[in-house]
């Protein structure tokens, strides 16, 4: 069944629960999260090498993303949605700790995190 089949259905046994349906439908496409937090401020408190993945959810909340690349874990943050939405991201070493960071970067430029504290 379609989604207009299933609005008719819903339509005919209920117009209550259509304008529900409707207004849900509505609301899940035009709202947008906004930071709680100055993500700014909490960028510059980043310290390659020593911020922890943990100290980053503690301030910013849970991440948009938290994801694999080639064998590294990237976790990134909406900083802004208005267009061009912009992103923290964050490379991650093995024990949770920031060896690189995206930032205020719109989202059509490319990114190729490399591990800044390799070596240290």
């Amino acid at each position: 069944m379609t989604i207009i089949g299933c609005a008719r259905e819903i339509a005919f046994r209920s117009p209550f629960l259509l304008v529900l349906f409707v207004t849900g439908c509505a609301l899940s496409v035009t709202a947008k999260p906004k930071p709680i937090v100055d993500v700014r401020s909490v960028v510059n408190s980043i310290t390659l090498c020593s911020t922890t993945e943990s100290e980053l959810r503690r301030k910013l909340g849970e991440p948009y993303r938290d994801g694999i690349l080639h064998r590294s874990r990237v976790v990134n943050w909406i900083a802004q949605w208005d267009s061009p939405t912009r992103y923290l991201a964050v490379l991650l070493d093995d024990r949770g700790v920031v060896v690189d960071v995206y930032w205020d970067i719109p989202t059509e430029v490319p990114w190729v995190p490399k591990d800044q504290c390799r070596g240290r």
